[in-house]
């Protein structure tokens, strides 16, 4: 009767500072059974009538802590909880004790009570602590297979319940997407937490949003999605954030199931050109700034016979033709600028002459023919003589 008071009086106590310890009837029957449980076997222990190296920790308690951490409870939270109950635990005891004994007997019999309880405490916070981070490892896993598999179903076309998706991903699906995919270059323990520091940074580059999701693929992949309010763009100005060790793409935002799938697949996109063009010196890369790089690179033989066809001897793989390359693309992109193309390239005059002739030369472009296929060959020369023997 007594250890079933005090285990309604912890709960009590504890709920009122954490409310999701009393959100269901559910949730309160299984601290119940845990608390009170608990409560026996610390009296056990501390009356001395508990078996020698009597365990503190009871299944109840065991069932209720993996419960906790299967609803989402953070471990500080429900560390902080337990020391609340120990509080009123505590408390009961020296209760108990006060009114069973004499002044001086008391003193001594709350100070081994009071030192033994402490010891109990730490012995099964010590315990509670494996236990939520380990039901907290196996749930999350099952929980992101699950939402991996559900997100590769919406990619692929073939989600049939969207109310039932959106209640597994805790994300809504009718909103404005933005798909990101984020890997590291240099796998480790703390992969996954570099990562998922990555994506809010990102997000922000095209405002606020209003909900994020965060799916691990593998040990060293997330696929991330944000949903924004209808007509969000790019910030004007936003230059992507680069990290350590990581690579980020981003798709374009796209409205509904659709937007959620075709964005990332543009990140997708993007992945394979990073991938492939393994030399470039930016981490972080947006779809929206390399959409014509990766439409001319869908058929990546195909590209190379066309840089073939239209740069000649200037689709060479060294760095003197990488030079020409260079001068010569921003010569076109400058709107033939001698000056802003040696101001970029910090270079004479004279000398971006000298490389724009040489260049001209080599790829056999004549005055009069249209540019727009050498331009097209120049954007994409550099990604192919980046790509790795290996492919993805």
């Amino acid at each position: 009767m007594w250890a079933a008071e005090v285990g309604e009086d912890i709960i009590a106590t504890a709920g009122h500072e954490l409310p999701l310890l009393g959100g269901s009837v559910s949730v309160a029957d299984g601290l119940y059974r845990a608390t009170t449980s608990t409560t026996l076997r610390m009296l056990a222990i501390v009356s001395g009538c508990a078996e020698p190296k009597a365990s503190v920790v009871s299944a109840e308690a065991e069932e209720a802590t993996r419960d906790m951490a299967r609803r989402g409870l953070k471990l500080g939270e429900y560390i902080r909880a337990i020391r609340f109950g120990h509080a009123v635990l505590t408390s009961a005891f020296f209760d108990a004790i006060s009114a069973a004994g004499t002044a001086a007997q008391d003193a001594s019999e709350l100070r081994r009570v009071t030192l033994l309880l402490f010891t109990l405490i730490d012995e099964f916070i010590d315990a509670m602590t494996a236990v939520f981070i380990d039901e907290q490892s196996t749930w999350g896993a099952s929980k992101s297979a699950a939402q991996l598999e559900l997100v590769k179903k919406i990619v692929g076309g073939t989600l049939t319940d969207l109310n039932e998706a959106e209640r597994l991903l805790s994300y809504p699906l009718n909103g404005s997407h933005l798909a990101i995919i984020a890997w590291s270059v240099s796998p480790g323990e703390r992969t996954a937490h570099r990562l998922r520091a990555a994506i809010e940074p990102v997000l922000r580059c095209w405002g606020t949003p209003q909900a994020s999701l965060v799916v691990p693929v593998g040990s060293n992949t997330l696929w991330a999605w944000g949903t924004f309010a209808s007509g969000e763009h790019r910030k004007a100005g936003a230059v992507l954030p680069e990290f350590d060790e990581a690579h980020i793409v981003v798709g374009q935002i796209g409205a509904g199931v659709d937007g959620f799938r075709r964005s990332h697949l543009e990140a997708r996109a993007v992945e394979r050109l990073v991938r492939h063009g393994s030399g470039r010196p930016h981490a972080s890369m947006a779809h929206q700034d390399v959409d014509l790089d990766v439409l001319l690179l869908s058929d990546r033989e195909a590209a190379r016979q066309f840089v073939a066809r239209y740069l000649g001897p200037l689709g060479a793989d060294d760095p003197r033709m990488a030079e020409l390359r260079t001068t010569l693309r921003h010569y076109l992109d400058m709107d033939r600028s001698l000056a802003k193309v040696a101001a970029a390239e910090h270079i004479a005059r004279n000398t971006v002459t000298y490389r724009v002739q040489q260049a001209v030369t080599l790829c056999a472009h004549t005055a009069d023919t249209p540019t727009v296929k050498l331009r097209a060959a120049l954007a994409v020369a550099d990604w192919l003589l980046e790509s790795p023997t290996v492919t993805r």
